[in-house]
């Protein structure tokens, strides 16, 4: 089990050395973040796309899905989207030794 301060923590220094990443990502990482504390921080967890955007605020289809990319790609996350309309995607929190600062 990860302590979510410390990911939160891990998260803001890598982005603040980051110029690609911006409040959306903050918003829709903190969002991941809040449903792992909630599903008893257990990885992986299975989200819904509509339940994080609606606790990140993002409204946007397009920023979504372009923030959940740069978070895989600079290693923050693993995510397993689900084309099932019923089923969740899922979602895995990389470990802080893990976490690719880009």
């Amino acid at each position: 089990m990860m302590e979510t301060g410390k990911q939160l923590t891990s998260f803001l220094n890598a982005a603040s050395k980051n110029k690609r990443f911006h409040q959306s990502h903050l918003s829709l990482y903190s969002a991941i973040l809040m449903c792992y504390t909630k599903g008893l921080c257990k990885n992986p967890f299975r989200i819904s796309r509509r339940e994080l955007m609606k606790h990140s605020a993002i409204h946007s289809f397009a920023t979504y899905h372009k923030c959940m990319k740069d978070l895989v790609i600079y290693g923050f996350v693993d995510y397993q989207p689900s084309y099932h309309p019923h089923l969740a995607s899922q979602i895995t929190l990389l470990n802080d030794n893990e976490i690719d600062e880009g």
